[in-house]
């Protein structure tokens, strides 16, 4: 006799919030960057791009989310280790991308691990840029006018990020980048255009 599971996909309930974020810190532990209480906050603004993957009613996967300025950031991924491998985080991925399209967000932005890069790239079809982060008083706008400039902007009075245009990504290039540019931090961005 062949028994099944039941997959659903819905919004994290204020109850299953802290759930979600052991499945974070289970999976992602120190890489984690924003915090429990930071991710709280961009909660309760947009509950609707905080989404869960649940087994038989069980929560295996969580994908967060939250507007930016022109795009919607997919903030936070991560599928329980018990369960990965097997397509959850790629359904999660386009559960989010739908939501996304229903709330008119047209374009959706994600920072990749370096292990994540074939998963966004190959998998999911989204198109990378590199993001360069450093501090005014280790790097000026200068020491990167090689590379193919998107957009510089200054998020406060002492850091500077630029996007890059880029052809290719690979872990060969962006680990030369951080042995030359040290002090500076590098980190693919991939991105996606959804249809209307």
């Amino acid at each position: 006799m062949k028994i099944l599971s039941k997959l659903e996909f819905r919004k994290i309930k204020s109850k299953e919030f802290d759930d979600a974020t052991q499945i974070l810190d289970n999976e992602l532990g120190k890489k984690r960057v924003r915090s429990s209480k930071f991710l709280y906050q961009k909660f309760k603004e947009f509950p609707k791009f905080f989404l869960g993957i649940f087994l038989d009613n069980e929560l295996i996967g969580v994908i967060f989310g939250f507007p930016r300025e022109d795009y919607l950031l997919m903030s936070e991924l991560a599928i329980d280790r018990r369960f990965q491998r097997r397509g959850f985080g790629k359904l999660l991925v386009k559960e989010f991308e739908k939501v996304a399209k229903e709330n008119k967000y047209y374009k959706i932005n994600v920072g990749s691990e370096d292990k994540s890069i074939y998963f966004y790239k190959s998998l999911l079809g989204y198109k990378p840029f590199l993001l360069i982060q450093f501090e005014k008083w280790d790097y000026s706008e200068e020491d990167f006018n090689k590379f193919k400039i998107i957009r510089i902007y200054n998020y406060n009075k002492n850091n500077t990020a630029i996007e890059v245009k880029i052809t290719n990504c690979n872990l060969k290039l962006i680990n030369q980048l951080r042995k030359k540019y040290s002090k500076a931090y590098f980190q693919y961005i991939f991105t996606k255009r959804i249809r209307r």
